[in-house]
C-alpha cells in the first residue's frame, strides 16, 4: 500500500463518520418529532399547550393552545404533505428505521475501513 492509498482510507473514513454524525443528527429530530406527533395523536380533537413554535433558527412563536388535526410534513425537495396526526407519525416511524437501517450500514463501513486503514498504516511502517 502506498500514501496515497492511505490518504484515500483516511478521506474515505472522514467521509463515512460525517455521514455517520449526519445521520444520528438526524435520528434525534425525527424521535423528537415522532414525540410531538404521539402528543397531538392522543389531542386532535382538544387543545394542546403551551408550546413553543420554532418558526426559524432565531425566532420560536409561543402558543397558549392550540388544535392539531392535520400537520405538514417535509415529503423532500421543499415538498410538503398535509396529513393527520397518525398518517405523519407513520411516515416518521418508517424514515427512522431507513435512518437506523443507514447508520448500520455506515457504523459497518466505517469498521472496515479502519481495519484496511490500519493494515495499510501497518504495512508502510513495515516497508520503511
Amino acid at each position: 500500500m502506498s500514501e496515497d492509498n492511505i490518504a484515500f482510507l483516511q478521506s474515505l473514513y472522514r467521509y463515512l463518520l460525517d455521514e455517520y454524525n449526519r445521520l444520528n443528527l438526524l435520528k434525534s429530530d425525527l424521535e423528537r418529532s415522532i414525540e410531538t406527533l404521539k402528543a397531538l395523536s392522543k389531542s386532535s380533537e382538544e387543545s394542546i399547550g403551551p408550546l413553543i413554535l420554532p418558526i426559524s433558527t432565531f425566532i420560536s412563536l409561543f402558543v397558549e393552545a392550540a388544535k392539531a388535526r392535520e400537520v405538514l410534513v417535509l415529503m423532500g425537495g421543499n415538498v410538503y404533505a398535509k396529513m393527520g396526526p397518525e398518517e405523519a407519525l407513520k411516515q416518521m416511524k418508517e424514515r427512522l428505521e431507513e435512518v437506523n437501517e443507514g447508520i448500520r450500514e455506515v457504523s459497518n463501513n466505517l469498521a472496515k475501513v479502519q481495519i484496511e486503514l490500519e493494515n495499510a498504516q501497518r504495512m508502510v511502517r513495515r516497508a520503511r
